[in-house]
């Protein structure tokens, strides 16, 4: 069975992948925090890559199933957060901003890992008792 054909297993993937990018922009911001004119950069928040994909909703099929009162496009992020601080020499990587972006990337992943390994944990289980 090909993991990559079930939509979790791809969106994880994917995810993996974005964070994997990520991290290497942040490890080049950092190499590059004393060249003069270098401009720190980060990818558009994963949230751009979800755009098109429908979200996940409940159905509803009994009546004594309560129904959500949740909206999920609450946890969405607006605006790009703004540069913390430029150096004469025209350097706007900040240190402290690129150690907070490693930071989220970091529990991005494991996360993201964490999840993965769950999934497949709960197919092992089902292939066992299936």
């Amino acid at each position: 069975m090909d993991l990559g054909k079930i939509g979790f297993f791809q969106l994880a993937g994917t995810r993996l992948d974005y964070l994997a990018q990520r991290q290497k922009l942040v490890a080049e911001n950092v190499v590059n925090a004393n060249t003069p004119d270098y401009q720190a950069r980060d990818l558009k928040p994963f949230d751009s890559v979800m755009e098109g994909i429908r979200p996940v909703e409940t159905a509803r099929t009994s009546g004594l199933h309560l129904a959500s009162t949740r909206s999920t496009a609450g946890f969405r992020e607006e605006g790009k957060a703004a540069l913390w601080e430029s150096t004469p020499s025209g350097n706007a990587v900040s240190l402290d901003q690129e150690m907070i972006k490693g930071s989220e990337t970091r529990d991005a992943f494991a996360l993201t890992t964490s999840l993965f390994q769950r999934n497949v944990q709960m197919l092992r289980m089902a292939w066992r008792n299936g």
